[in-house]
């Protein structure tokens, strides 16, 4: 990794992990995460119900733990008035912040007074410096492509120190369609399955030896690596450059793992790195770990010919 040192006197990095699961709402709320993120409506990737919902936010204030909600839902026309009542109703339990993932949530956010809370999340689109400038200036946080690599990374981050966001554990979502894939798919095959908002399903391309976790709602389908990202080593140089360190939990069954994983990254320095790293591994050997495309490039360049 290219050498990256900065010293920091005073940061105001968070870890933040999300809530796939309510039953783990308590372990997390104990477990020294700065916040979490959930969400209800208009979230793929969330459907508590108002109960549920509001269970966690109480129980978040009771731990003193910030709330940071979702709407990483593609935003159609009729879903307007529906986003307009939304945000109203987040005004009145003031969030610590809305990650977001279509660009009318500003103007509506902007509307009823929620604009400072934005935190733009589309998966692959903050990709340089000046992508995330763009949306700083105007006071909207930004988290980083799932795509970049490690150094495309730290130049982003030597340019808006402290401002980004980054999801640094967790299976990373490879494409979100609002096409119904399963749906349709099942019903090509005559077979009757309850797939809507199941977790548990997989998917398997012709020729690999892996699968890929899929799941349908009523906002489209997603479709997610078959690797957990992990990348301790990197994380130890720029942990406390970052805004926010974003830990998903997204199809992993054990949350005995994300609880280890929250504690590992509080306490990750340079130094012990690699000590924290050998005890994750062997605590789950079975794992898929991987580093992503932290040293992959993601396009193809045409090289022509001698």
């Amino acid at each position: 990794m290219r050498s990256f040192l900065i010293i920091v006197i005073i940061t105001c990095m968070e870890l933040l992990v999300t809530l796939s699961k309510i039953e783990n709402l308590y372990k997390l709320c104990q477990s020294g995460t700065d916040g979490i993120i959930f969400g209800s409506i208009l979230s793929p990737r969330f459907n508590y119900n108002y109960h549920e919902f509001m269970k966690i936010n109480e129980m978040c204030l009771k731990h003193n733990v910030k709330r940071y909600i979702s709407i990483d839902a593609l935003i159609s026309e009729g879903d307007k008035p529906v986003l307009y009542d939304y945000l109203e109703f987040l005004k009145k339990i003031n969030p610590d912040g809305i990650y977001f993932a279509d660009l009318s949530v500003i103007n509506v956010a902007k509307n009823v007074g929620l604009e400072t809370k934005l935190i733009y999340d589309s998966g692959t689109m903050i990709c340089n410096s000046l992508d995330a400038n763009f949306f700083i200036k105007q006071g909207i946080g930004v988290v980083l492509s799932r795509e970049l690599s490690i150094d495309e990374v730290v130049d982003i981050i030597k340019n808006n120190l402290r401002e980004v966001d980054m999801q640094v554990f967790g299976h990373l979502r490879m494409s979100y369609s609002k096409r119904k894939f399963l749906g349709n798919y099942f019903k090509h095959i005559g077979k009757d399955v309850d797939y809507l908002g199941a977790d548990d399903i997989r998917l398997q391309e012709e020729g690999r030896d892996y699968v890929l976790p899929i799941i349908e709602d009523e906002y489209g389908t997603r479709i997610y690596t078959d690797y957990i990202l992990m990348m301790y080593k990197e994380l130890a140089h720029i942990k406390y450059v970052l805004k926010r360190m974003i830990v998903d939990d997204n199809f992993i069954e054990d949350e005995n793992l994300v609880l280890s994983v929250i504690r590992d990254i509080k306490r990750l320095t340079v130094d012990n790195s690699n000590f924290l790293i050998e005890g994750i591994n062997s605590k789950y050997p079975n794992m898929n770990f991987s580093s992503g495309y932290l040293y992959k490039k993601t396009t193809k360049v045409k090289e022509a010919n001698e």
